[in-house]
C-alpha cells in the first residue's frame, strides 16, 4: 500500500495543482465555470484510469465490482468514490488495453443521455463525446451491451 501511494499522490496532487491553476482555459483569461466542471471531471476519469493501471501492475484482474477498488480509495480520492457511488460507470471484468484508446472503458453516467466525458479502454485517453456518438462509438469489454455501474447491488 505504501508503493501505491508514492505513485498516486504525486499524481493527485499534480492534477489538482493543474485543474486550480485554470491551466487550459482558452483567451488567457480564467477559467469559466463550465471549464472548472468539465477539468474536474476529467481528474475524475483520469483518476479511474490510474487506479486501474496501478491495480494492473500489481498484478491483480480486472475488478469484477466497485468493492474490488475499495482498497485505493485513499490513493484515488476523486476517482474511486464517483466509480463506487454510480456517478462514473465502469465496464467491469475488463482489462486496460493500450491499443484500444477507440473502445469506451468508463463514462459519466449521464453520457449516453446527455453526453459527457468518457475514458478509453487505454486508461489513459479522455474524449467528450455527444449521446449519439457515445452510442454508435465501440465499447470495452465482452458484455458492452449491458455495462455495470459500480453502485452495489
Amino acid at each position: 500500500m505504501v508503493r501505491l501511494v508514492r505513485v498516486a499522490s504525486p499524481l493527485t496532487l499534480g492534477l489538482a495543482l493543474w485543474f486550480l491553476s485554470g491551466c487550459g482555459s482558452s483567451g488567457g483569461g480564467a477559467a469559466t465555470g463550465g471549464d472548472k466542471v468539465e477539468r474536474a471531471q476529467s481528474i475524475a476519469l483520469s483518476q479511474v484510469g490510474d487506479l486501474l493501471r496501478v491495480r494492473a501492475e500489481e498484478g491483480s484482474k480486472p475488478p469484477t465490482k466497485a468493492a474490488d477498488l475499495a482498497k485505493y480509495e485513499k490513493a484515488f480520492p476523486v476517482g474511486y468514490p464517483k466509480v463506487k457511488s454510480g456517478e462514473i460507470v465502469l465496464f467491469l471484468d475488463t482489462p486496460l488495453d493500450e491499443a484500444a484508446s477507440d473502445k469506451v472503458l468508463a463514462y459519466e453516467k449521464q453520457v449516453p443521455e446527455s453526453g459527457g466525458l468518457v475514458l478509453m479502454q487505454d486508461g489513459k485517453t479522455t474524449q467528450k463525446m455527444t449521446a449519439d456518438e457515445f452510442k454508435a462509438a465501440p465499447k470495452a469489454g465482452t458484455n458492452a451491451s449491458a455495462p455495470v455501474s459500480g453502485k452495489a447491488k
